[in-house]
């Protein structure tokens, strides 16, 4: 029996999804004891700021936490590049994409993430990934605006490496301030981390939106 590459690639996709939603009420068992546990299963910015704050007070390693978190934080956005680039078709079409799909990949933002690629280029990969905003997005827009993979990928990796080293900095300087003045500096700290990864998330929605 022939396999359809492309159902496979979709599936994949979903069994991620799936896991980073599972992750969520399995979050509290994990954090202190297996922690890597929980980077693998959602090896997101908040989870990794977490990462930073648990690695400056010796509770977990940071090279453990790096094997996990760098392999799946590249990976993951790529097979949605490659969803984008095996669906381009039927992402212009909104009918066309099976309905629990359109659900992952929208394919109305899928489109204007095309148009702003083109305008753009790979600056906004790297931006995206820096910043809060759905790097998914992002990959499944590249792919269907069939950016070559020579184009695409140097681009995300480097905006996956920055963004993991970003928010591990930004959680063990947070812990360092959390030791040496207290829970309200350290607040204070993620509060103005978050909302400048917000505005700029929101710039890229703006930009978006204008296509």
């Amino acid at each position: 029996m022939r396999v359809d590459r492309r159902r496979v690639l979709l599936a994949l996709v979903g069994v991620r999804t799936l896991l980073g939603i599972l992750a969520l009420p399995l979050a509290p068992a994990l954090y202190r004891e297996h922690f890597v546990v929980l980077v693998l299963l959602r090896p997101t910015k908040e989870v990794l700021l977490a990462g930073g704050f648990l690695i400056r007070h010796g509770h977990v390693s940071l090279l453990p936490v790096l094997v996990a978190a760098v392999p799946l934080a590249l990976l993951g956005v790529w097979l949605v590049y490659a969803v984008g680039r095996a669906y381009a078709d039927e992402l212009q079409n909104t009918d066309a994409m099976p309905a629990w799909s359109r659900r992952l990949l929208p394919p109305d933002r899928v489109n204007a993430m095309c148009r702003v690629l083109d305008r753009r280029g790979r600056l906004v990969i790297v931006l995206g990934r820096v910043a809060a905003f759905p790097s998914s997005a992002l990959a499944a827009g590249a792919g269907a605006s069939d950016m070559p993979p020579r184009r695409f990928l140097p681009a995300d990796a480097l905006g996956a490496l920055l963004s993991v080293a970003e928010v591990l900095l930004a959680g063990y300087f947070l812990g360092a301030a959390y030791k040496q003045a207290g829970p309200w500096v350290t607040a204070i700290g993620f509060l103005v981390l978050a909302g400048l990864l917000v505005l700029l998330g929101r710039r890229l929605q703006q930009e978006e939106s204008s296509t």
